[in-house]
Order: structure tokens, then sequence, then C-alpha cells
């Protein structure tokens, strides 16, 4: 997956962040980030990780760390156990979590998809809208374009994540995921 990340604070030029994710099941992944500021690699395979600085080419030695699929956002949805019945909003159906550190959902019927989420971060209110892409992907289904505002004091906030380019693959040499 290549992904785009635009930041836009405000008061303060947009940063853009260029994002490659490959990913092999939970536990395999690298992930190549490149922005004005930086530029590195990080490598998981089964709990340990290793990172790169790719402008020095300087290595940190490799960590324990939890496995994670940054690509996956179901963990923080949760599973419909943890939602009440689903209430008519619009033309949404609006999903009110049992447990309030969890995101209220919107579902809609006709996608069958989540189109959007709002979600406490940090204490304030953040609203994520979520596009997906249509059978002109190589991927149909899979999200395209996530927009997250949320407003503070000094005035809204706004991450724009643009899916540019996904593709599956099935056979991927596991050498690569090496993190000696």
């Amino acid at each position: 997956m290549h992904i785009r990340t635009t930041v836009t604070l405000p008061g303060m030029p947009s940063q853009v962040v260029n994002v490659a994710l490959l990913t092999a099941g939970e536990s395999k992944s690298i992930t190549t980030i490149k922005s004005s500021m930086m530029q590195m690699e990080m490598v998981q395979n089964d709990g340990r990780m290793k990172v790169t600085d790719l402008k020095t080419g300087k290595k940190l030695p490799a960590q324990n760390m939890p496995a994670q699929n940054l690509a996956n956002i179901n963990k923080q949805m949760g599973s419909p156990e943890d939602y009440n019945n689903p209430i008519a909003e619009g033309n949404l159906w609006k999903l009110t979590p049992k447990d309030p550190a969890k995101p209220t959902l919107y579902y809609s019927q006709k996608n069958k998809r989540v189109m959007k989420m709002n979600a406490a971060v940090n204490g304030m209110g953040a609203v994520s809208e979520f596009e997906y892409c249509d059978n002109s992907c190589s991927l149909p289904g899979t999200i395209k374009k996530v927009t997250i505002k949320s407003k503070a004091p000094q005035g809204e906030s706004t991450v724009t994540l643009e899916v540019l380019k996904a593709k599956q693959r099935h056979l991927l040499p596991m050498k690569i995921f090496n993190v000696e």
C-alpha cells in the first residue's frame, strides 16, 4: 500500500508524509516513511522490530515490540457486540458504543461500509469520513481516503490519508522481513 498523509494544523503550513506499507499477515510488515523531516524504514517480524534511518543508513538495534498491522483499524472500531442497537440518522445507521472509549460509527446499508466515525482523541472530538474504492481499483471495497477533522481552541486540524496504490501479493520472500 502507498499512502499519502497530509496534516494541516491551525496557523501552520501543511505537512505531507508518504508511507509505503507491505504486510505479510498480522506479524510481519515493512513500513517506509518519507517526509521533509524524516526518512525511515521499520521492519516488524513476530514481535521484533528494526528501524533504519534512510538518510544516514544507521540502524537502531532490533528490539522486542508487540506486532501490529498499521493498516487494520478494526481493533479501534470493535465488534458488533460492543454497540447498542442501531438507530436511523439520515441515510446512515448510527451505532452508539456501550463503552464511551469506543467510537460512534455511521454505517451505510447501501454500501455495506462504515462511512463516518466520531471518536475522542486527546480529549477532543474527531470526525473521520471514509471513501472506498469502487470496481475501477485493483482492490475494490478497500479504503481509498480518510479525512479526520478535529476542533481545538486554536482552530480546526485536518489529517487526510489517501491510498495512492493498493495491491495484494501472495508470494513474498520471507527474507525481506529479517530483523537481525
